[in-house]
């Protein structure tokens, strides 16, 4: 005879009790480890598609890097979809995070000194956006 399912029951009653979120946030309601949670629904998800857990949509990471991250509910149905990734979007933000570090060492080729402020706009160069009136 097969073992109850008692860890997929208490994430089941966790998202049904304070709705949908992720498994980081499952783990640290249910006071489990994330990898318990994560092989849990996992399996659930693969053995039971669409049964037990769905995505309803994906939030950005703040402060990490990496892909969006799936928010879980309790309900059967499809999931959501996931967003494209938008390789230009990121060389743009990368850009944006270091943009000192890569104008002195692009000055640094040219054989140019430059300093920490060296990437950073001269005043007379930036776009405003105009004020309303």
């Amino acid at each position: 005879m097969p073992n109850p399912p008692i860890t997929r029951d208490a994430i089941t009653a966790a998202l049904k009790e304070c709705g949908p979120m992720s498994v980081p946030e499952i783990a640290e309601h249910l006071g489990m480890a994330r990898n318990r949670i994560n092989t849990c629904m996992t399996t659930a998800r693969k053995n039971h598609p669409g049964r037990y857990f769905r995505i309803v949509r994906y939030r950005p990471q703040v402060g990490v890097s990496g892909r969006e991250t799936p928010i879980y509910s309790a309900s059967p149905g499809p999931d959501a979809p996931r967003p494209v990734f938008d390789v230009a979007q990121g060389r743009r933000d990368y850009y944006q995070r270091n943009r000192t570090r890569l104008a002195v060492e692009r000055h640094r080729r040219r054989g140019v000194e430059a300093t920490w402020l060296s990437g950073l706009v001269p005043l007379d160069r930036r776009t405003h956006p105009t004020a309303r009136t």
